[in-house]
């Protein structure tokens, strides 16, 4: 049997033509090879494989242990990337990834941040009970966009405590009212006493001790909340020194209840009431007043709130509680647009509801259920 000729003797007897075509594409072969090798190295910025794995396990270890949350998209807003913290704060299902930010059951307001229509840096959105401030950043490769990260900070806890601080500042202001009409009627006595009128003296200020306790016992005798009636007997105060008078109605009667229904309440209404004093500081009236209900109705407490402004406008009035709506300018650069909202977000929390009619002036209309119920 014929011994099958090797490979050194079929290249040293084919003809001089195949070996000048070996020759090319051996060196093609080589330049491709060294070509390839310098693109790999390009795209990868010249790192090795074992520094790729080790920059990847620290890429997902620095993702998921971070207390901020981040979201990736691409250019047509599908999620490429999200942490274990924006799962959460976000309630993302699990197939989060690869989807359109339009398919995963978000409000309007966080859509219009992940997708860039809401510009500006530390947009506050309000998601499940949270108070989260986002940032967006787009993306771009050798100029061209490629896609935006959002980094997201839970702010509930600091919210909570601006609301302390809120309630602090609220204190400070009734008592600063009270202390310039103290101031008042101290003048006034006292340009009595000049002038020898004691009887005018004694009347005058036995009105005022009358008027007074007649406030205090009117909304402690509707009102068997001590949180409630304390933030109603303080409301009161603050508008008499905007000149707004603050009533309840002869409907008005709300017993003792938990403690946190009377937080939802005392945040609730004093956003309603804030909102109504709002209105007569940019609009003032003859008859600046507040109209307050309180009342029990089927397990529910119904919170009614009515000024005599000039009323909502009927293309806004589905608009007043989205985030940042505001017809007042922003003071002292805070955010603005935002009692109205979390206002809804407390009734919702609690499977309730809040809307907005006209009745000469606008009268929002709280409810909240006594046992807290199904998030709306």
């Amino acid at each position: 049997e014929q011994a099958r000729p090797s490979v050194w003797q079929m290249l040293t007897e084919s003809p001089a033509d195949m070996l000048i075509v070996l020759g090319i594409a051996t060196s093609l072969g080589a330049a491709a090879s060294v070509w390839l090798a310098w693109w790999v190295k390009k795209q990868t910025l010249g790192l090795e494989p074992g520094e790729i794995v080790g920059l990847v396990e620290h890429r997902e270890a620095m993702l998921h242990g971070i207390k901020e949350g981040v979201v990736g998209l691409d250019q047509q807003h599908r999620v490429t990337l999200i942490n274990d913290q924006a799962a959460t704060l976000l309630s993302l299902p699990a197939d989060a990834v690869g989807r359109h930010v339009e398919e995963l059951d978000l409000n309007e307001r966080l859509v219009d941040v992940l997708t860039g229509r809401a510009e500006g840096a530390d947009q506050i959105v309000l998601r499940r009970g949270r108070v989260l401030v986002m940032n967006r950043m787009p993306i771009k490769r050798d100029g061209v966009p490629i896609g935006s990260v959002v980094t997201l900070r839970d702010h509930t806890e600091l919210e909570h405590l601006r609301d302390q601080l809120d309630v602090t500042r609220t204190t400070t202001e009734t008592l600063r009212a009270q202390a310039h009409e103290f101031s008042n009627t101290l003048h006034t006595i006292a340009g009595l006493i000049e002038l020898g009128e004691y009887d005018d003296v004694k009347r005058f200020v036995t009105r005022l001790s009358d008027a007074r306790g007649q406030l205090q016992a009117e909304v402690t005798g509707k009102v068997r909340n001590s949180a409630v009636a304390a933030l109603l007997i303080a409301k009161a105060s603050q508008a008499a020194e905007q000149g707004v008078a603050l009533r309840l109605t002869p409907e008005t009667e709300l017993g003792d209840v938990d403690e946190q229904l009377a937080a939802d309440l005392v945040t609730v209404l004093g956003n309603l009431i804030d909102n109504a004093l709002d209105v007569f500081r940019g609009h003032p009236a003859p008859d600046q007043s507040i109209e307050v209900e309180l009342r029990t109705v089927d397990g529910r407490v119904v919170v009614r709130v009515r000024d005599t402004g000039p009323g909502v406008a009927p293309d806004i009035a589905r608009e007043v509680f989205r985030h940042g709506f505001t017809t007042k300018v922003a003071e002292q650069g805070g955010q603005r647009g935002l009692g109205l909202a979390i206002t809804r977000q407390t009734c919702r929390r609690r499977g309730g509801t809040v809307d907005v009619s006209n009745a000469n002036g606008a009268v929002f209309t709280a409810q909240l259920p006594i046992a807290p119920g199904v998030p709306a």
